[in-house]
Formats: structure tokens, sequence, C-alpha cells
């Protein structure tokens, strides 16, 4: 599927099929990235994230809620950026809904555990680009280099969510 033919629906559907993102935040005044495992939940309108209260993510959240997530795949030549805002939850029945096996590697005490906390990602914004192979796009690289013109490299879509 390319990126002109996406819904809301399947941005969604792309988030809950991939297994890490990059969460980016605000630090003071830089920006920092960080790998998360996204469970991302259309139902809700949310992305739960499970991060270690030491980590620091809560109070840089905290104090500026403004974040953005960032997937790719590579071999799909799959791109996505979602902005939106987060919040620190502290919900036990929730942590124990979204609970997986990998998670106990972090937090061996399980959904109990008192490190264990709770992010929400509330996105607005979603921006996703599809690409060819990189045979073909080195194809459409050298063909625009001699040609002296932009290649055409894929597909981008923007859409508020």
């Amino acid at each position: 599927m390319n990126t002109n033919e996406m819904s809301i629906h399947d941005i969604w559907q792309e988030m809950a099929d991939r297994h890490a993102c990059m969460l980016i935040d605000q630090d003071g005044g830089r920006l920092r990235a960080r790998p998360m495992a996204p469970v991302a939940r259309e139902e809700e309108g949310a992305i739960w994230f499970v991060t270690d209260v030491n980590a620091a993510k809560d109070d840089e959240i905290q104090a500026n809620p403004q974040v953005c997530l960032a997937f790719s795949d590579e071999d799909d030549h799959f791109f996505l950026s979602v902005s939106g805002r987060a919040e620190v939850v502290r919900d036990i029945a929730k942590l124990k809904e979204i609970w997986t096996t990998p998670m106990e590697a972090y937090f061996p005490g399980g959904p109990n555990d008192p490190n264990a906390l709770l992010l929400r990602v509330t996105p607005e914004q979603a921006e996703c680009w599809q690409g060819d192979s990189t045979l073909v796009t080195g194809f459409k690289m050298a063909a625009a280099i001699l040609g002296e013109r932009k290649p055409d490299l894929g597909t981008h879509a923007k859409m508020r969510l």
C-alpha cells in the first residue's frame, strides 16, 4: 500500500504492528530520543509505553508533554513520524492489561513492579513515507543526478489524528 492510499486506521495498524520506535522528548532545551516498545490502541486513541520510574522520562514529559514517535522499517522502506502529547499515568489495571512477557526483562516484579510506570501518548498528527526498493531508489537517484532534477523516491502523506 502506498501512503496516498493510507487511512487513519492504516496508520494505527502500522503502529500496532511495530515492536519498537524512538520516543523523542525534551530534556531541558535539548531533544532526546530513546528506543521504546509501543502498545498502540486505536480504540483508545493512545499509544502506551511502560518505562522505569528512575529513567527521568516522567520528569521530562511533565515539564514538556510534546513528543514525537519515529517508526521505521528499512526492509519495507516505510517511515512514520507521529507527533502528540504525552502524560504520565499511574494505573496498575492498565499496566496489567497491556503487559507482555518481554516486559519482565526490565521489570521482574511484573505489572506490580514499583519501578514500572505508564506513559500515554495521544497522537495529534502523523506523517509517513513509503519508498521503493534500494535498487530502484539507486536508479532513480542516478537518473535524477544525470538529469539534474529531483528524484521521485516514493509517496508521502500527512494527516491529523
